[in-house]
């Protein structure tokens, strides 16, 4: 007699996992309406709050998705203008073809909350006449609190015009933090950001001229002024200082040693204070800049000696080329000044290591 296909012991099984499978649908249903009404509730109070401070928003309506592998809102257009006022002096806008707030439940659980923007998305500030204007294909930001955004690209076009001077930056794999801190006391940290490149193509440079990164990394803090409390972020008055941790890159044109790094620390508005210029393989920054003769032509006589020199003294001094500089460069007004004081140090054979 052949035995049944269907066993006692093997229709339990199927019981069970059918069982199984049944709760796990009804559970993951039970938790996705949950998540995208909050996920929904969320996006419509940040919609409502931009609209009281000054947003004028159009956007589809929201939608969910997601189920069963994960849970979203979602929009397929979102046009976003602010006009200065007295409370908020800059004019911005922003438009976005495609944004989503969710993901998939391991990104979810492992990250928390995403607001992913694929498709074209444009945004432009405009303060005091300067015009800056920014374009990425697609822009990916976790919300790790509220306070603490990370933010991460594949491309950023950068268009600094108006009162600037006319200027393109493009940023590659770009990846940062951005902390917040609105009701910061006087002089503490009322904004930070970090943020670091893997190439940079037009990077500004004096006398109108411009170069490319190969890496590129910035940090900086701004400290809240005495009147920040009632100002916002994108106010300049709200800030006191800014202290300038790292602004580093590695150009592509030098070796791979080769590195300039800026650090200090400027009061504001006026942007007075001083600075600490620190180059690694400086001696073929110095060959660099004696080769090109649209730089050479805008270094003072001295400067241009003192790096003659410099490129001399590196030819007969064993270790000298490996040896980092730091030099003090003043800030007035927001604008270097060249210390050429600075630059008798290297002819005097003194190095301050930093």
């Amino acid at each position: 007699m052949d035995r049944p296909f269907f066993t006692v012991r093997y229709s339990r099984a199927v019981l069970v996992l059918i069982a199984l499978l049944a709760i796990s649908a009804v559970l993951d249903t039970v938790f996705w309406h949950r998540t995208t009404h909050r996920l929904e509730a969320s996006a419509r109070t940040a919609l409502t709050s931009a609209r009281k401070n000054g947003w004028a928003i159009e956007t589809t309506p929201l939608r969910r998705g997601g189920w069963p592998f994960g849970a979203w809102v979602e929009l397929d257009r979102l046009n976003a203008i602010h006009h200065a006022s007295a409370g908020a002096p800059y004019d911005a806008g922003w438009a976005g073809e495609h944004i989503r707030l969710g993901g998939s439940w391991v990104s979810l659980l492992r990250s928390g909350m995403t607001l992913s923007m694929t498709g074209h998305q444009a945004a432009r500030l405009v303060q005091n006449r300067n015009i800056l204007t920014a374009l990425a294909p697609a822009l990916q930001i976790r919300i790790a609190n509220p306070g603490t955004l990370f933010f991460s690209t594949t491309r950023l076009d950068l268009t600094f015009s108006g009162l600037w001077p006319e200027t393109q930056v493009s940023l590659n794999t770009l990846s940062g933090r951005i902390i917040r801190f609105p009701e910061a006391p006087a002089d503490a940290t009322r904004l930070g950001f970090t943020a670091q490149a893997a190439g940079v193509t037009g990077f500004p440079l004096p006398y109108g001229l411009s170069g490319d990164l190969k890496t590129a990394r910035l940090a900086i803090a701004l400290t809240a002024s005495r009147a920040s409390n009632d100002l916002s972020l994108l106010d300049p008055a709200s800030y006191g200082r800014l202290l300038l941790q790292e602004a580093s890159a590695s150009p592509v044109s030098l070796s791979p040693n080769s590195r300039v790094g800026l650090s200090g620390a400027l009061d504001l508005p006026d942007a007075n204070g001083t600075l600490t210029l620190t180059l690694t393989g400086w001696h073929d920054l110095a060959i660099r800049l004696l080769d090109r003769p649209d730089i050479e032509l805008h270094l003072a006589p001295d400067i241009q000696t003192a790096l003659q020199t410099m490129v001399k003294k590196i030819s007969v001094t064993p270790g000298l080329r490996e040896r980092p500089l730091a030099l003090s460069v003043p800030v007035i007004n927001g604008r270097m000044l060249p210390d050429t004081q600075a630059f008798s140090t290297l002819l005097n054979g003194k190095f301050q290591t930093p």
